[in-house]
């Protein structure tokens, strides 16, 4: 998991807030970039990030199913570093 985001506070539904604070890895998404998210409680999902503001609070689209049953989960651009 990249980013740790509450998936009950939802903006929309599907749609949630997150903040580069809870990043688990060091990332630097943009809008149009994946990235593996959830909480303590539920299994990681894929979100599509939608905006990212200068504070650092992303706007993020869950998709449904695992991470790794997307297409876009093979084909993202790698946001993570070391």
């Amino acid at each position: 998991m990249e980013l740790w985001v509450d998936d009950h506070q939802e903006y929309e539904p599907g749609v949630v807030h997150g903040h580069l604070r809870h990043a688990r890895v060091a990332i630097d998404p943009h809008p149009g970039d994946f990235l593996v998210v959830g909480d303590d409680e539920d299994p990681p999902v894929l979100a599509e990030v939608l905006s990212r503001e200068p504070s650092g609070e992303l706007l993020l689209r869950l998709l449904p199913g695992r991470p790794e049953s997307n297409s876009q989960f093979m084909n993202r651009r790698i946001s993570t570093g070391v």
